[in-house]
């Protein structure tokens, strides 16, 4: 629970300094490729057909524990967060970007 609300912060903190990563503006994530991901999914498989995420952390190392965040676009206003474990989507979340 705690690791959830830390990956909140996070993403609200990123959003509300206009962070879009190091490779400029966010992509997002659009809904048809949303729709398409599965739980048990490899990351390559995520990354295949989502692209590279905005932002990626480490949430624990020691148990292969990440989360990739799409950040919300003007055409697609949704952050979508993708949770990993050991290489395998365990968690999809996507939340409207409210103003």
């Amino acid at each position: 629970m705690l690791a959830r609300i830390l990956r909140i912060l996070l993403v609200s903190a990123a959003l509300w300094c206009g962070y879009a990563g190091a490779a400029g503006e966010p992509r997002g994530m659009a809904f048809d490729v949303y729709i398409r991901l599965e739980h048990d999914m490899t990351e390559g498989e995520l990354v295949l057909r989502a692209g590279k995420p905005d932002h990626q952390s480490s949430d624990n190392v020691r148990e292969g524990l990440k989360s990739f965040y799409y950040f919300p676009t003007a055409g697609n206003p949704f952050i979508t967060t993708i949770s990993l474990r050991s290489g395998r989507i365990f968690n999809i979340e996507r939340v409207r970007k409210s103003h």
